[in-house]
This record gives structure tokens, C-alpha cells and sequence, in this order.
């Protein structure tokens, strides 16, 4: 059997701001890996890093990139090595998470995901206004941000409206602030038939947890179905058992909305919307019912634990690219470069959701 391990890096939850700080500002990006392993596969694997782990003296019972980022690259080299050597598959999304708001308020605010044809020129266009909206917002509508989704009403919706056309109209921003003018409007228009509804097309829901807690604006969430999809994708176009089982580390605060999200991908059929892009040809969304995900902790399993490697190499690794940090860029540069879309597969390797200017 098929079994795609996950883990992450990164985890702040769901975005909150207070005295305007956001919660993630220690941990700005969200790393999630994956790798699809058969059971010839693991075997193999399990051998070669017991014998990695005997020779380069590694201790604990876990393989942590906190431990091992500073003390073990070339441990860390020779794992990426046998990866790609071996093609074995991986999947990983690496998340800005400013880029993530920039891009929940574009596709609710300023040029809402039902307003243009989804196609590769309009994706364009909104990655670009994505890619430059940090530079044109200020703490201030990120707070309003927030305090609009957690009060998670139609009245705090229509007043960040009245907030963003000011803002934008202030800073001479003409373009953006018609196109939330329109957006206003059509939400007022939709409204004036069916109130519940038009909230709920015009506003970005909350899910949630275990504990009936709603959580607003959760980034594992886009990371795990992207992931997931290309996981699909690379299943379906190269492998004869369509099956796999997905296995993630335990999220005790997040289980049910992974499981939910699972079943949006089987029951709503995203790849419609998405033919004919550039994202069709990376991933699958429409997953099939029989696919089934469990959590298990990482403690007691090697491959989450190599995923959990991988991600925190990989989140660790460009908070020392964006910060300029050389020796590290320098020392860790050629390992990530081989895990950029490996063996001429475009579902594979990392995926880039940050802003264009940040690209490597």
C-alpha cells in the first residue's frame, strides 16, 4: 500500500493579532511535507537512516531540524541525496503567512474569486496584487482585518468595506479601491435576496476544532488539500493502485478540520473550476472516497519524523535566505535546490507561496 506521511513546521493556528502583532511574527512561514512511500520503500528507507543515524552519532529518539539544522548538514545532504536518488515521491508547500492574508483579502475584497474567469492570466493578476499588497497596507487594516473575521459578522463586513475604499482611496490607490467598490456592491445586490448566503459567498469562513472552537484563517488548511491534490495527481498519472492512505502527525486541535477538508475534496468538484490552468497540470482536488487519513504521533513513526526533517529544514532555511544570513544560505542552498521539482515532475518538490519577489 501507497502511504503519504505528513508534517509540518511552523504551526502558529489560526491567525490572531493583538495590540497589533500577529501571532506568527516569530514564525512567519508554515512548511508541510509529505512523502509517498510503498512498502518496498519504507523498508529500505527505515534501513538507511538507522545505519545514517549510527554514523553520524545522532542521539534522542527523534529527528528534529532543531536539532540537527546546525549540527548535521551533511546527515541532513545525504537524506535529500538518497530522496532524490531513489525518486522517492515528495510534496511540500512552503507558506509566507502575510502573503496567505494578502491573498484571502484579494480573493474576498478586491477582486473576488466569482467576479473573473478563473484562468492562468487571472491567477496571474491576483498573485501580483498579492505579491505587492504588503507594501500597501499598514497595521492598522491587518487589525481591522482580524477583528472583522473574528466578530464574523455582515455588519463587521460591510464596515471593513467602508474601511479598505477609504484606505486605498487615501493612498491614491484608485484601481483597488473601485474594485472594492464593486465588491460592496455586489455583496449589497446578493444580500437584498438572500442575506445567509451572500455572508457566506462574500465572507471567508471560519472552521471548527474538536472543541466547537471556530478557527479563522488557518494556513495548514490551503497547505494540506494543495498538498494532497498534487499527492493525488502524481498517484493517479504514475502509479497502478490509484489507493493511498494519508498519514499525518497527530493535531489534536486540528483533526476535524483535516478530516472536513478531506471531504470537501471528494465532494466538491474543484477540478471543473481549475481546467485548464496551470494549477490543473500540478494537482488533482477531486480525491477519491476510499482515500482515508490518520494521525498518528511522530514520536513512534521514522517517515512523519523525516517529514517533520524536511519541513523544519526547509522553514528554517529561508528565514536565513530572506534574512541574508550567508553561511547558512551558502551551506543549505544546494540541498534545497534539489528538492525544487525533481525528476521532470511538476507535482513534486516545493511549492512557492510567497511573493513573487521573494522567489529564489
Amino acid at each position: 500500500m501507497n502511504i503519504l506521511y505528513i508534517d509540518e513546521s511552523g504551526n502558529t493556528g489560526e491567525t490572531l493579532s493583538k495590540n497589533f502583532k500577529f501571532n506568527f511574527e516569530n514564525q512567519p512561514y508554515y512548511v508541510l511535507a509529505g512523502i509517498l512511500l510503498d512498502e518496498k520503500s519504507q523498508v529500505a528507507l527505515s534501513a538507511f537512516i538507522n545505519s545514517q543515524i549510527a554514523r553520524h552519532r545522532i542521539q534522542g529518539n527523534e529527528l528534529k531540524a532543531k536539532n540537527l539544522y546546525e549540527s548535521k548538514p551533511i546527515f541532513i545532504a545525504e537524506l535529500v541525496d538518497y530522496i532524490v536518488t531513489n525518486k522517492i515521491p515528495f510534496f511540500i508547500e512552503l507558506m509566507d503567512k502575510y502573503f496567505y492574508l494578502h491573498i484571502q483579502l484579494v480573493e474576498y475584497f478586491i477582486v473576488p474569486y466569482y467576479s473573473i474567469p478563473i484562468n492562468d492570466e487571472n491567477i496571474f493578476q491576483k498573485r501580483c496584487i498579492a505579491s505587492t499588497l504588503g507594501r500597501l497596507l499598514n497595521q492598522d487594516i491587518y487589525q481591522s482585518f482580524i477583528d472583522t473575521i473574528k466578530e464574523n459578522t455582515p455588519e463587521a463586513l460591510e464596515n471593513f468595506y467602508n474601511i479598505l475604499i477609504t484606505h486605498f482611496e487615501q493612498a491614491g490607490l484608485n484601481e483597488i479601491k473601485t474594485n472594492v467598490e464593486q465588491t460592496k456592491n455586489d455583496y449589497l445586490e446578493r444580500k437584498a435576496e438572500d442575506p445567509k448566503k451572500a455572508f457566506k459567498e462574500f465572507f471567508p469562513m471560519p472552521d471548527e476544532n474538536p472543541n466547537k472552537r471556530l478557527i479563522h484563517l488557518l494556513p495548514n488548511f490551503n497547505a494540506f488539500t494543495n498538498l494532497v491534490a498534487r499527492a493525488n495527481k502524481y498517484v493517479e498519472d504514475n502509479l497502478t493502485n490509484k489507493y493511498f492512505e494519508i498519514i499525518h502527525d497527530e493535531q489534536k486541535q486540528f483533526d476535524l478540520i483535516f478530516l472536513s477538508a478531506l471531504e470537501k475534496m471528494k465532494n466538491v468538484e474543484t477540478d471543473k473550476l481549475i481546467d485548464n490552468t496551470h494549477i490543473a497540470e500540478k494537482g488533482r482536488f477531486n480525491i477519491d472516497n476510499n482515500i482515508k487519513l490518520n494521525f498518528k504521533d511522530s514520536k513512534t513513526d521514522i517517515f512523519i519524523q523525516v517529514s517533520d526533517l524536511i519541513s523544519g529544514v526547509i522553514m528554517r532555511f529561508w528565514l536565513d535566505f530572506i534574512n541574508k544570513n550567508e553561511v547558512k544560505t551558502t551551506t543549505y542552498l544546494p540541498i534545497i535546490k534539489k528538492l525544487n521539482y525533481p525528476y521532470a515532475n511538476t507535482t513534486m518538490g516545493i511549492n512557492y507561496v510567497v511573493p513573487d519577489y521573494n522567489y529564489l
